[in-house]
């Protein structure tokens, strides 16, 4: 009776184990983002905060326009999981599926940024901390992650931030600053490091900055 047992078991057990296989690596396979279909859905969804385009006219709400696919990929996938927090976010994020997110992504990824105004009198300090970081406290150069125009690094997740909200730079480096952390991985870690040398003055320095870096691009 054993043996019998188990020749009916094993054989489903292969079985098994094939459609399983075959699930993960559905699951492990990324939908391709459809920019047509972002669109619409950024429309219904995003646009009230962040713009039709992805130029948030309101400046506590970031730009999303021309930010890299994966970035915001990630940071969407963040906010559905819990790794990062945001009231508004977070209720946002949960409605969407993988291959929403991919279609917001694709789209929004192909916007064009808005002009940003410079700030000139911060421009000089924003712009030496930018490019030289600060080595009294051991802070690198923000274009070591974000290049020197500030275009980002879409295969290491490194933002563009160039042409950002100079009220949304100071409220993340402030929320870095004070130790609120966007998840538990390498990235966060280096953004803690970061916001926690840097001083009120130069926070608002590197934003007043940044908010200018489109002129660039």
């Amino acid at each position: 009776m054993i043996t019998r047992s188990r020749s009916r078991v094993l054989p489903l057990l292969a079985v098994l184990v094939v459609v399983m296989a075959t699930t993960s690596a559905w699951a492990a396979d990324p939908p391709v983002g459809d920019a047509n279909a972002g669109q619409a859905e950024v429309g219904s969804v995003c646009a009230a905060c962040h713009g039709a385009d992805g130029n948030s006219t309101d400046p506590q709400y970031p730009k999303l326009a021309g930010q890299h696919a994966a970035y915001i990929e990630h940071q969407l996938e963040s906010f559905q999981r819990g790794k990062r927090s945001n009231s508004i976010m977070s209720g946002m994020a949960g409605m969407l599926s993988q291959q929403d997110i991919a279609n917001v992504a694709a789209y929004l990824s192909q916007q064009k940024t808005s002009p940003g105004p410079m700030d000139t009198d911060q421009v000089a300090l924003g712009k030496s901390i930018y490019d030289n970081g600060v080595a009294a406290v051991g802070l690198p150069a923000c274009e070591s992650c974000h290049g020197p125009e500030g275009l980002g690094d879409s295969a290491k997740l490194y933002p563009r931030i160039a042409g950002q909200h100079a009220q949304y730079v100071v409220q993340v480096l402030t929320g870095w600053h004070n130790g609120q952390a966007w998840g538990d991985g390498p990235h966060a870690k280096l953004a803690l490091s970061v916001g926690q040398k840097l001083t009120v003055e130069q926070i608002h320095a590197i934003a007043a900055y940044v908010q200018g870096l489109n002129a660039l691009k």
